[in-house]
């Protein structure tokens, strides 16, 4: 081998590395395709226990006034 052939020899060598990335990153992924995913049932889990227990403090709809909210004719009285 002479000189000449270290890049060559460089080049193969990374494109070796870049396949077994390629083929591991793969492997892990038909393996694991089959599992269930714990993580989503959690957060399943939670987004069920977000939901409000009570109904929110709004303005009242009954009487059309919100409650910091005087009288239109305060000023008379």
């Amino acid at each position: 081998m002479s000189a000449e052939d270290t890049l060559a020899v460089c080049m193969l060598f990374v494109l070796l590395i870049s396949a077994g990335t390629l083929l591991t990153i793969l492997f892990s992924m038909m393996r694991n395709a089959g599992r269930k995913d714990e993580l989503a049932d959690l957060l399943k889990d939670d987004e069920a226990s977000t939901e409000p227990e009570i109904e929110p403090v709004g303005p009242d709809e009954e009487s059309g006034q919100l409650p910091w909210e005087k009288d239109a004719d305060w000023w008379r009285e």
